[in-house]
């Protein structure tokens, strides 16, 4: 298996990152989160991209930050360990900010801030061999950079709950927490993750895309007549668009989207 510790690969609209340091359960070190940063950034800048794949090489998902590499933070200075914190905040962010559809293909353990990457993505399809655990409490660390997108996910209740007890969940408790949106057969993870992204990829891009933006706007927002307002405007002026004009024409005309892949 390959040394790079980050691996890309593209087909059919379908952009693939894979975590590949499964010597390590696939754990972020500076040098694999500053990678992930780079793949991410070029597959939002590809258009022939219209979904990303988050998956990994191994028995587990990821588990966080790289232990070998936060033991050495201690004997570094302050500016060097809010460094290697940042870079590990950057990748989870980076990931929920992406502009179009993310998936995690949950094979195995997701544990700490793996839970913040697998959440961070739109959806989470896990096998039924999967484990999620906020564990770092038991180790007197912070899963600070799963935090945000933990609460977003199960509420601030459940978050509070996950994140004092430390303790690893089956994929059946997950799924029930809202930590998976799916579990299927390890068998059949493949075919699930690849269905989501043929459904995904028959929207349009870029309405795709302002729904993202929207939504994390429109949730930290009250739901008042500013934001109606605000939405309204979004409605008007996208319907006079490019993608609007086509996708009725499409509709109209019994025929596909021009962004939809044949």
């Amino acid at each position: 298996m390959s040394d790079v510790p980050v691996l890309y690969a593209a087909s059919g609209g379908i952009g693939r990152i894979t975590l590949n340091r499964p010597r390590s359960q696939n754990s972020l070190d500076a040098a694999a989160a500053r990678e992930f940063l780079k793949i991410l950034d070029g597959a939002a800048r590809d258009p022939a991209i219209r979904v990303v794949v988050l998956g990994a090489n191994g028995r587990s998902f990821c588990a966080g930050g790289d232990f070998n590499w936060v033991l050495t933070w201690p004997g570094r200075s302050q500016s060097e360990r809010n460094e290697g914190a940042q870079v590990l905040s950057d990748a989870v962010q980076a990931l929920y900010d992406f502009p179009k559809p993310t998936i995690a293909r949950v094979q195995g353990a997701a544990v700490g801030g793996g839970v913040g990457m697998m959440l961070a993505c739109d959806w989470a399809i896990g096998s039924d061999r999967a484990r999620i655990g906020l564990t770092s409490v038991r180790n007197g660390l912070l899963a600070g950079i799963a935090i945000s997108v933990l609460i977003q996910a199960v509420g601030a209740r459940v978050a509070r709950q996950l994140l004092t007890h430390g303790g690893v969940h089956p994929a059946d408790a997950a799924l029930r927490m809202g930590l998976l949106d799916r579990v299927v057969a390890e068998a059949e993870l493949d075919s699930a993750v690849d269905a989501l992204a043929g459904d995904l990829m028959l929207g349009a891009p870029d309405v795709q895309a302002l729904i993202k933006t929207l939504v994390t706007d429109l949730d930290a927002a009250p739901c008042d007549q500013k934001a109606a307002d605000m939405i309204a405007g979004h409605v008007a002026s996208q319907a006079n668009g490019a993608e609007a004009q086509e996708g009725m024409a499409a509709f109209l005309g019994k025929r596909r989207a021009r962004w939809v892949p044949t």
